[in-house]
């Protein structure tokens, strides 16, 4: 089954449980989604570049706690293995400029482009990203990863609405990767533990894995409504 791994699974605050990064690593390709503050440290720590010559990361959105490493990742792949990063966002002129102002050069250390039904071969899998709702002030975008084999998935990023009806997804036993918090108020920018719960019946809950997590209590409320949290490597 086609699954995802992860680096971190918190939200923005919860520093505990660090920021919520996914991967996959197959052969000599490393595919990240979201590079946080906490994200680069990790990916050394754990030697994940080891026999990489590929490397593609997928952005959801601009706060820190997605991209406030990423600059750091970038250079120390073109600076320690020579390897030119590919960047897949749907604002290609805003991520592009953060990179610059960061130091990193278009074209030499990174490249980037929209995320609209992108294949990587080596991984067997094409991509594409959708609009989500989750702040006022930057867009999010949400991200669905088609497998040549086996089942397809599902990644919300942040996000209070869902973009998609997945029922029918989840009945085609297909994973989903999902925003989920213990903060229920109105004003919420985040799907609670309680919207998730209303829109997803209990027989499908095992097919969803919590991320972007709150609250030292939130991995015991949602095994009890028969969610799966995501486990860190």
């Amino acid at each position: 089954m086609n699954k995802l791994e992860f680096l971190g699974r918190g939200s923005g605050y919860h520093i505990k449980e660090g920021n919520t990064a996914a991967y996959i690593r197959k052969n000599e390709t490393f595919l990240l989604i979201d590079c946080g503050e906490t994200v680069f440290k990790r990916i050394l720590e754990k030697e994940l570049l080891k026999g990489i010559k590929e490397i593609h990361v997928l952005i959801t959105h601009m706060h820190s706690d997605h991209i406030g490493s990423l600059g750091g990742f970038i250079g120390f792949c073109y600076w320690k293995y020579k390897i030119v990063t590919n960047v897949y966002f749907n604002e290609k002129e805003k991520i592009s400029m953060f990179l610059e102002l960061l130091g990193l050069k278009e074209g030499e250390s990174f490249i980037v482009d929209n995320a609209d039904n992108k294949r990587i071969d080596s991984l067997g899998l094409k991509f594409s990203a959708s609009i989500t709702k989750h702040v006022k002030t930057w867009n999010t975008y949400s991200y669905k990863l088609e497998f040549d084999k086996e089942n397809d998935i599902f990644y919300s990023g942040d996000t209070y609405e869902t973009n998609f009806d997945l029922i029918p997804y989840l009945e085609s036993g297909n994973l989903v990767y999902h925003d989920a918090c213990i903060n229920d108020n109105e004003e919420n920018v985040h799907t609670s533990l309680r919207v998730l719960s209303e829109n997803i019946p209990i027989k499908y809950r095992n097919q969803v894995y919590c991320i972007h997590i709150d609250g030292e209590n939130f991995i015991e409320e949602a095994q009890k409504q028969g969610f799966n949290v995501v486990d860190l490597i």
